[in-house]
């Protein structure tokens, strides 16, 4: 099974909201500055620079702790460093300060189903699709899928996924959530081609060795489950997946 939400199939909404109205103290528009560190953070958190994006959006909430982006990005953060308590604090409080930001909400979303707490995470992502102005539905979907995956739930998450390619027919985590389910279900054609689509719109992982992996056994081709054996190992030897293949009886 893959793991949820990997950083490649998360991406947060980077637009930051104009500024409000300004207030002053000792010279310094607080409200201006904490903006102008708000967006210094979400490009630095954009970058892969955590330490940096940290600094800068405790500073944006320094200079004003109403600012709900801040908020946002900084729970972001928090999620990926997997500090969950201070995310879900830094969630709500964006979502107390955006009430109507479905960006808010999906991540949000994403961030309870990863703890466990999925019908919380499914009702967000319900009201994320009830805005007809919120443009990613298909990746709305598709992080139903995934949670209703986690949450043991296969036959919602086959449905959510078929939705998500609906919206829009290249969503990575979308194909290769089904290549599994049809290769569970026993529909090797199915997850072949699945899995092939999967692979033209995202790099390789684990789980997508280790798919193709099971795959090619069931079809009888040696030679490639070797092969594919050797690269799992080589650039994923950490990988859950690896272990799993130690388990396999590859003769």
């Amino acid at each position: 099974m893959r793991v949820m939400f990997s950083i490649t199939g998360l991406l947060i909404l980077l637009v930051i909201s104009g500024c409000a109205s300004k207030v002053e103290r000792d010279g310094v528009d607080y409200k201006k500055a904490s903006i102008a560190n708000t967006e210094l953070g979400v490009a630095y958190l954009a970058r892969g620079d955590y330490k940096v994006a940290m600094n800068k959006l405790k500073k944006a909430l320094k200079f004003d702790d109403e600012n709900g982006d801040a908020h946002h990005y900084i729970a972001e953060l928090y999620r990926r460093l997997e500090q969950n308590d201070m995310a879900d604090v830094h969630f709500k409080e964006a979502l107390d300060l955006n009430e109507e930001d479905s960006s808010v909400k999906n991540n949000y979303g994403i961030f309870l189903c990863g703890t466990g707490s999925y019908e919380k995470g499914l009702a967000l992502f319900n009201k994320v699709l009830a805005d007809s102005l919120y443009a990613e539905k298909g990746q709305a979907y598709e992080n139903m899928g995934l949670c209703a995956e986690k949450q043991g739930n296969i036959r919602n998450a086959e449905k959510y996924f078929a939705t998500a390619l609906k919206f829009n027919k290249r969503l990575p985590s979308a194909l290769l959530g089904l290549a599994q389910i049809s290769f569970d279900k026993r529909n090797i054609k199915g997850a072949t081609e699945y899995l092939n689509r999967h692979h033209k719109v995202a790099k390789r992982s684990s789980q997508s060795i280790w798919l193709e992996l099971l795959i090619a056994r069931k079809k009888g081709y040696k030679g490639k489950v070797g092969s594919l054996a050797l690269k799992l190992k080589s650039y994923f030897p950490d990988s859950r997946e690896v272990q799993l293949l130690k388990k396999l009886k590859l003769r």
